[in-house]
């Protein structure tokens, strides 16, 4: 028999946890792309089940009246309440009373970070999931299926046969137009998002056969508002999860002034629980959908 307690164990994870833990927050994802495409925000408490978001607009008008005019035409604010849920997500990684044994009876040997990093990667996986695509079942709306914004199907794709550069650059313009224009320019996109095919078309080739310049650096030296393209591998179709039946582009307005990814709790991780033989370290993370704030401001365009 032995006198040293099953207790002992967890208090021995637990010490080692603390060196884990900032070093699986440490890793990074180049295919991780969500927190730089959508601002985000963790203002909404982590005990709310939904948030509400108030979305203001004036209408009115004035004209010539006369002296003695009792029927002024009148303005008003326009308010719209708009509720999104806030869901609960999780994940769990273990160590047996085993390995923590062998652990603890070796000075010098740590407890690898392999399976919390898994939980990391599964954990950033699903956020961004959830900012592209939303979660239909819950309610929970992504960004890139969003059904509040404008679409526009142009005639040819990036990667259409024989396109030529003038019709690439007049692809990309016309949806900075249709945002600009439909809005009486309210609304001024900065960011494009491009598949990652339409990415590479328009970052190799050179408006001619005499010229150096890409398409891609000259629309970005000409263009007067875009000031960032990114390549999103989920917005070609086939990799979308079964989420876009076409490949699309989506032109935009990357502030949070216009719309943000709610992410009321962050992934955590809590103490470790024994279970039977098993010490099991649970992690949970909140999230509350991508709020739209102004639809106006960004413009679908997908191909035909």
């Amino acid at each position: 028999m032995t006198d040293t307690r099953l207790d002992d164990y967890g208090f021995f994870l637990a010490r080692e946890l603390e060196h884990i833990l900032p070093k699986i927050f440490e890793v990074e994802y180049a295919d991780i792309k969500y927190d730089m495409v959508l601002p985000i925000n963790s203002e909404v408490s982590r005990g709310k089940d939904s948030y509400t978001y108030r979305i203001y607009d004036g209408s009115g008008s004035m004209r010539r009246i006369g002296s003695q005019a009792k029927d002024l035409p009148r303005a008003d604010i326009v308010r719209k309440e708009v509720t999104h849920k806030v869901e609960s997500y999780g994940a769990s990684f273990g160590y047996t009373v085993q390995e923590l044994r062998a652990a603890e009876e070796n000075p010098g040997t740590q407890l690898e970070q392999r399976r919390g990093n898994v939980v990391r990667r599964v954990y950033e996986e699903q956020m961004q999931k959830l900012a592209y695509f939303g979660e239909p079942g819950s309610g929970l709306k992504g960004f890139f299926n969003n059904d509040q914004v404008d679409k526009l199907v142009p005639d040819k794709w990036f990667d259409t046969v024989g396109i030529t550069a003038d019709e690439i650059l007049e692809l990309l313009n016309e949806s900075v137009t249709r945002i600009v224009d439909n809005s009486n320019m309210k609304e001024v996109p900065d960011t494009i998002l491009l598949p990652y095919s339409a990415y590479r078309k328009i970052s190799t080739m050179k408006l001619g056969t005499v010229s150096d310049t890409t398409v891609l650096q000259f629309f970005l030296k000409t263009n007067e508002v875009i000031t960032d393209i990114e390549p999103i591998n989920e917005l070609t179709a086939s990799k979308s999860g079964g989420f876009l039946s076409k490949d699309r582009m989506i032109t935009y307005a990357r502030n949070s002034d216009k719309l943000e990814m709610h992410l009321p709790q962050p992934l955590e991780f809590f103490a470790p629980q024994l279970q039977g033989l098993e010490y099991t370290v649970p992690a949970h993370a909140r999230h509350g959908g991508v709020a739209l704030y102004y639809p106006k401001s960004v413009m679908v365009t997908e191909k035909a």
